[in-house]
């Protein structure tokens, strides 16, 4: 037995990823990663799927995990020309052809795999909902991913509990958001996310067994201490646990998912989605949807020049798809040129940044001073996050730089750790002088040389605050004196802070009462709820920390509640989407009328349900056994009787029907009466020209004797001739004009059972 163990590197999305490719007898048997600087959440999630998949079909040539492209093809691409050049001939297994198209049906569709679809889906599973969450990259998580877990607890007993009845109220909260967002907050919103978060936090730390504590760090902008984190203070704890619970609970979650069209009856209705995966299309019907597709950061051609010169740290799939499938709906959309922006980041590449808010709030706090390129002051540091932002966007260059001492540094130092930062990538920010990021030490005048910071301008701004430390008082900004603390040693550490953003903070106009999404008229959306970063206005121009989450979490446990008693009423009420019985016309195993029947599901089955029956079980029909009618017939009789319209597939035999057909209609107008007032439509396709006319004929004929008495469609005869040349391999029709002529059919005769259900209801 032949065991091997081969390491390699691959160059990721932020650094090197080191790795172990276990091979024995040439198997792959694992994928073992070494080290890496990825954001550990979306790789935690992404490489546990792209090992399986390795491992499963024995091959590097499988599909990347949308979401880490660059990511998981370089590793990839490096981990098959290592095995390779190790002399490895491993065999690939055959990949299972997938089926092309997927049908599914579900109580409630979530879109989108954050922080607000899963606690939507959550909570709809709890009201006795069956649930579908679909997401278009390979992993949960969304925008939340990148951030911390702190939120605000208010009214929760999970807070009462942490902050021993701090005589928090939802009226304070709502006065905090107003405050802070200079009045530019929409109440109805703010008072639906203040009264729900508190219900909202009991309800999610109870489904997934999350343990909020104290947050480490309690920032100024809320009136009182509220703010609440999961151990790790992580918020992929919070996806993982959340993501984990929910499936258990029987939530299906389709990963590799992406929305690209809306299905629509007549009136506008929403009836579910057309999603797109690698290898196939995949049709979701759903009585209510939950919209929580995230933000529109990403798309710089829906960003304005409002966001100019301020850098984006969220993730770069947040590019505002919704807006596009959307499209046929009319929605009324608000304030897409607000952003949720922080004054703690670092430039980590062109344009984009990565945050620093725990580490940059530890530093202000043990002293640390903000300063511009000529070595000034700008800000009071320990004012409200607000001031600190627009101090920075007042500079030249929109870039501030942190002061502070070697004590100061290695705390600063151990929250980068914790909050997405390498030690190798801080060294190398260290390294790369003259480069952003800048990260400098050394005395002080070597550091401000170093930053391209005015020397003799910093070196007296830091003299002048060392005398205000021992003065007990700030005479540039007024700084609260517990915050002032003396310089100590000769090494001084300065890195850069950026205002950036990952989320946006306007959207798309919703009913307050219940998330509903609106038109441009106000007029609600049948069937279709918002959560999450798309639906903005609840926090206004400016959300405090913690309540970008907050927002999140309540909006979740809303719209989920919400679209449960939507479809809940839809069930009870029944559906009224039409339902279509196709019959396929032959007991033949291989038949082009049961692929034309197929085809027709495929290109109907967003308008209708279309359950194909087929007849090749039904015995002989023979009048003796009238008596002792067989229960296939029974159950095929019930299904036509349930049914709003019946579509027969017909072959030609001889000028006529096959006789199986005309047995199984035998039993259906003698035993059963089904077909009586039934509308129904005719298709048929032959290897000839004619495409079954003559047993068309016949067939309407059959259906209007006495007995049948069913109502044939008038007109409108699809006949395709030369069947052995309109199917591709998928058995799709490949003929763009019967296609088009097929559907025009079709919707003749649903509108002709409209039109029967309105003279019924009529009369």
């Amino acid at each position: 037995m032949s065991k091997k163990q081969i390491t390699g590197q691959a160059m990721g999305h932020n650094g090197i990823i080191n790795y172990e490719v276990d091979v024995q007898d040439n198997k792959i048997e694992d994928l073992k990663i070494l080290k890496h600087s990825e954001t550990s959440g979306i790789f935690n999630q992404v490489i546990d799927k792209l090992k399986q998949n390795i491992i499963t079909e024995q091959s590097f040539n499988v599909d990347t995990i949308s979401g880490a492209t660059v990511m998981t093809q370089a590793l990839l691409k490096s981990a098959d020309k290592a095995v390779t050049d190790a002399g490895v001939d491993v065999q690939p297994v055959p990949k299972k052809k997938a089926p092309k198209t997927q049908n599914l049906r579900t109580d409630v569709l979530i879109i989108g795999g954050g922080e607000a679809g899963l606690v939507a889906g959550c909570r709809a599973l709890t009201m006795g909902q069956k649930v579908i969450l679909v997401e278009k990259n390979g992993y949960l998580g969304g925008a939340t991913i990148l951030n911390g877990s702190n939120v605000v607890g208010t009214g929760s007993d999970v807070a009462a509990q942490i902050f021993d009845n701090n005589h928090d109220t939802p009226e304070m909260l709502a006065q905090d958001v107003a405050r802070e967002s200079l009045e530019t907050n929409y109440p109805a919103l703010t008072d639906l996310m203040v009264h729900n978060i508190g219900p909202a936090i009991d309800f999610i730390s109870k489904f997934a067994d999350l343990h909020y504590q104290k947050a480490q760090t309690q920032t100024p902008e809320h009136s009182i201490n509220r703010q609440i984190e999961l151990p790790s203070a992580s918020s992929y704890e919070f996806i993982q646990k959340v993501s984990k619970a929910f499936a258990a609970a029987g939530g299906q979650i389709m990963l590799d998912t992406r929305v690209e069209k809306l299905m629509l009856d007549n009136d506008k209705k929403l009836r579910g989605v057309i999603a797109a995966q690698k290898d196939q299309t995949v049709n979701i019907k759903a009585r209510s949807v939950v919209l929580a597709a995230g933000g529109h950061g990403a798309n710089q051609k829906m960003r304005g020049t409002e966001s100019e010169g301020i850098d984006y740290y969220g993730p770069m799939t947040s590019t505002g798809d919704a807006y596009q499938f959307n499209g046929d709906l009319d929605l009324q959309t608000h304030d897409l040129g607000w952003y949720k922006l922080y004054p703690h980041g670092v430039e980590v590449e062109p344009g984009v940044a990565k945050l620093t808010t725990y580490a940059s709030k530890q530093a202000t706090d043990m002293g640390a001073i903000y300063v511009n390129s000529k070595g000034d002051r700008i800000v009071n540091e320990s004012n409200v996050y607000t001031t600190f932002r627009n101090a920075i966007l007042k500079q030249a260059d929109k870039v501030a730089y942190l002061v502070m001492d070697e004590r100061t540094w290695k705390k600063v130092y151990d929250l980068l750790i914790l909050h997405d930062f390498t030690p190798e990538e801080i060294k190398s920010f260290f390294e790369n002088k003259g480069k952003r990021p800048v990260f400098v030490k050394g005395s002080l005048e070597s550091a401000a040389e170093q930053a391209g910071i005015v020397v003799d301008e910093l070196v007296q701004t830091v003299k002048n605050y060392q005398g205000y430390v021992q003065d007990g008082h700030d005479h540039d900004f007024g700084r609260d004196p517990k915050y002032l603390h003396q310089f100590e040693g000769e090494t001084f550490y300065i890195i850069e802070q950026r205002d950036r953003f990952a989320t946006t903070l306007g959207g798309y106009s919703v009913d307050a009462d219940n998330l509903q999404l609106v038109t441009t008229k106000n007029a609600p959306v049948a069937n279709y709820f918002g959560a999450g970063e798309i639906i903005g206005g609840a926090n206004g121009h400016d959300s405090m920390p913690s309540m970008m989450n907050t927002w999140g979490i309540s909006s979740g446990y809303v719209a989920g509640a919400a679209a449960s008693e939507n479809a809940q009423r839809q069930a009870t009420a029944g559906d009224d989407e039409a339902n279509i019985v196709a019959i396929v016309g032959t007991n033949a195993s291989k038949s082009y009328n049961r692929k034309l029947l197929y085809a027709m599901k495929e290109l109907f089955e967003t308008q209708v349900n279309f359950e194909i029956c087929e007849i090749k079980d039904l015995p002989l029909f023979n009048e003796d056994d009238m008596d002792r009618e067989p229960a296939s017939v029974k159950a095929l009789a019930a299904k036509i009787e349930a049914a709003d319209g019946v579509v027969f597939g017909v072959p030609e035999y001889d000028h006529s029907i096959p006789a199986a057909l005309k047995s199984a209609i035998e039993w259906l107008s003698c035993a059963e009466h089904p077909f009586k007032d039934k509308p129904v439509m005719i298709v048929g396709t032959s290897l000839g020209i004619q495409g079954t006319v003559r047993a068309q004929m016949n067939l309407r004929q059959i259906l209007d004797s006495p007995g049948v008495d069913a109502k044939v469609m008038p007109g409108n005869e699809f006949m395709l001739p030369q069947a052995g040349n309109k199917f591709d391999e998928n058995d799709h029709l490949n003929d763009d004009g019967s296609e088009h002529f097929l559907k025009q059919c079709f919707g003749h005769f649903l509108e002709g059972l409209e039109l029967a259900s309105k003279k019924t209801v009529t009369n």
